[in-house]
């Protein structure tokens, strides 16, 4: 069962490329974004770490369910509509930017809303099923995507394109001081472990969480790569002109195997994959804490029949979803996305403090 933990991990990991994440720190490569690294591997590690001793004590026990043992039904049904709508809008912010990639790079004669509208009647729909098919299909889509992933990134850290030059110059930067929204961006690659909030449902009363620290030396390789290689391949100031700065990194590459020349279709193919399993996910979990607010609700990993509640959500999210890519633009997303990622963090250290609290009390009361 400690695959499915890292699974999460791993997706979240991957998709920090269409989170905007590397052209965020790239942005402040003179300005903190190499300290903040460092100070983001801190942090993320130590979550890690304290969340997942925590949940062992709560064994098949989501968040919600942990809440309502400790506190009062107002304030849970608060925090989980709060976390439904963090869930939604991470989530939300990479099925939009995706839409608008495969415009900009497969057909820019296509109708950006068409498109999205198609991404998510494919995630939509997944993420209605029951909590042990999406995990299972998260589980699926990894062992085909991950290795395809890790061979791109070998393949660029190894090509002779790539300036260490460069590199070393933004790495002699470190004494310059971290910055709020640069350290929130590098905690981004190891918020994987947050999943656990809904997926410690899954996980039978012996479960151990085991290889914990696999996630640091993953999330740090990761941050690293996702972030000097574009430096790399660019330069110290050319790297700065793009916004999809991993998009025409992956297109500077060229592989001479049969049929597969530029990397970039392969990425975006594969990065397809990951974007519709990840909203899948995300939307699947803030389904699940919307209907946590309600009392008579009961929590069910793996139920016979859908219910419709989880239609009506669903349809929900893909309504705001479209809206959202209506009433923004590129410039905007950008900016949401960086403000969604210092909220995202602010948010996750806070939550895993509480729990981590709290179980602290229900070990010593036991």
């Amino acid at each position: 069962m400690n695959r499915y933990v890292f699974y999460n991990f791993i997706l979240v990991s991957f998709i920090n490329l269409m989170l905007f994440v590397p052209h965020i720190l790239i942005k402040a490569r003179y300005n903190g974004a190499v300290s903040s690294i460092l100070v983001g591997i801190v942090i993320g590690t130590v979550l890690v770490y304290m969340y997942t001793s925590a949940l062992a004590r709560y064994p098949g026990l989501g968040l919600s369910e942990i809440l309502k043992l400790h506190c009062p039904h107002w304030l849970v049904v608060i925090s989980m509509v709060f976390f439904a709508m963090m869930w939604w809008i991470g989530t939300t912010i990479v099925i939009v930017e995706y839409a608008i990639l495969i415009n900009r790079f497969f057909n820019p004669d296509a109708n950006t809303i068409v498109i999205l509208v198609m991404l998510i009647i494919a995630c939509g729909y997944a993420a209605t099923r029951s909590t042990l098919s999406v995990i299972f299909v998260l589980e699926i889509a990894l062992i085909v995507n991950a290795p395809i992933i890790i061979f791109i990134l070998f393949k660029a850290v190894r090509s002779p394109q790539l300036n260490w030059d460069s590199i070393r110059v933004v790495a002699n930067y470190v004494t310059e001081m971290p910055t709020l929204m640069s350290v929130a961006a590098a905690t981004f690659i190891f918020t994987g472990y947050i999943n656990l909030s809904l997926f410690n449902r899954l996980f039978p009363p012996n479960f151990r969480f085991k290889f914990r620290w696999v996630y640091p030396l993953f999330g740090t390789l990761i941050l690293l790569i996702t972030f000097f290689v574009p430096i790399g391949f660019h330069g110290t100031e050319a790297v700065n002109q793009y916004i999809y700065i991993w998009s025409v990194t992956a297109d500077s590459m060229l592989m001479q195997y049969g049929f597969i020349e530029r990397v970039l279709f392969l990425f975006l193919i594969v990065f397809l994959n990951l974007s519709l399993v990840y909203t899948m996910s995300g939307w699947h979990q803030a389904m699940e804490f919307i209907k946590c607010c309600f009392k008579n609700y009961k929590p069910e990993i793996d139920s016979p029949k859908t219910p419709t509640s989880n239609y009506v959500i669903v349809s929900i999210f893909a309504m705001l979803s479209i809206l959202y890519l209506v009433l923004t633009n590129e410039k905007m997303n950008l900016l949401f996305t960086t403000y969604w990622l210092v909220i995202r963090m602010i948010a996750e250290i806070l939550v895993v403090l509480w729990i981590f609290v709290l179980s602290r009390r229900r070990s010593k009361a036991a």
